[in-house]
């Protein structure tokens, strides 16, 4: 009788090695002759050194830290690394996110998307995994944003500014309608009526960047980004259900997915990011959506629990 095939998300032998390598020279018990050992199996073959590289940017990305450990399988210390990620039940916590998210005013778990009326009569539509908190005063109107994205529609109030900040600045409106975001280390803001003042938590007064209807920018908390051209119904399509991207960075795009999985997506090797995506993507189905982006790419991918992780297929060549 045939065996059966290995299941597509099943990890390769020379990556659980790797793993189990990672494992043991973090477990506390680990020594010289270890990381010997560990050294010379590294440089054994190109092939163990690939694997080598990317469970140790995988440790380095997950922040793992196990308790000591005197007995016990590699294979199970692995298991309780991934299944450590199962405290993700909605907002994301700890490497995944601020811990003011669990405590925020407003937030979604995973998968759900709702709209808040605010004191004021404005608007704000929810995301996936989005937080934030509400500050509003005699004379001024806050949201402070610590994970997802939002789009707002704001109801006039000439004595109070409406604002959404977070760590990397503040977008004032000017205006009505705008949706804010948060990808890592950057914030996202496109802008569907009238204009928002984006100032950068760290840059001067003067540097201040207006962005108009129908354009959009990144900014961090150093600089804002160079104002574009934007694709409104693209960017707030999430509100309907979708994600539309138009040749998106991949690093982007799994970001965006992100939002709509427990867990996490890791792209294993960096100079995949800037892989080109385009599709229009269900955001109660990730999974075809990952699907799709390995047909078109030269990617695979590895699902374990509440961890996805993207690798280069050696079998194809990048466009």
């Amino acid at each position: 009788m045939p065996q059966p095939e290995a299941p597509d998300d099943a990890l390769d032998p020379l990556t659980e090695q790797a793993l189990e390598w990672q494992v043991r020279l973090h477990s506390g018990d680990d020594d010289e002759a270890t990381a010997q050992a560990y050294e010379a199996w590294k440089h054994t073959d190109p092939a163990h050194q690939a694997a080598a590289e990317q469970a140790e940017e995988l440790w380095r990305t997950l922040g793992v830290a196990l308790p000591r450990r005197r007995h016990g399988p590699p294979k199970a210390a692995i298991a309780v690394m991934l299944c450590g990620l199962s405290a993700l039940s909605g907002v994301a916590v700890g490497p995944f996110g601020p811990p003011q998210a669990w405590l925020a005013d407003e937030r979604t778990a995973t998968g759900e998307r709702r709209s808040v009326v605010l004191s004021d009569g404005s608007q704000v539509d929810l995301d996936s995994g989005t937080s934030f908190d509400v500050v509003f005063g005699p004379d001024q109107r806050r949201l402070v944003l610590y994970t997802g994205q939002i789009y707002v529609a704001v109801h006039p109030d000439k004595a109070r500014p409406f604002e959404v900040a977070d760590n990397n600045g503040t977008a004032r409106a000017l205006g009505t309608a705008f949706g804010v975001s948060r990808d890592g280390a950057e914030t996202g803001l496109f802008v569907a009526e009238s204009t928002v003042r984006v100032h950068a938590a760290d840059a001067p007064e003067a540097e201040d960047v207006d962005v108009h209807a129908g354009e959009e920018v990144t900014f961090t908390a150093a600089r804002a980004g160079t104002v574009r051209k934007s694709d409104i119904g693209g960017r707030a399509a999430w509100r309907q259900g979708q994600l539309v991207f138009d040749g998106r960075p991949l690093k982007e795009v799994v970001a965006a997915l992100g939002r709509y999985r427990r867990g996490r997506i890791v792209v294993m090797d960096h100079d995949l990011n800037g892989l080109r995506v385009s599709g229009n993507f269900s955001t109660a189905d990730s999974d075809k959506a990952l699907d799709a982006m390995a047909a078109a790419l030269p990617i695979r991918i590895r699902r374990l629990p509440l961890l996805t992780l993207i690798q280069r297929d050696p079998a194809r060549a990048a466009p």
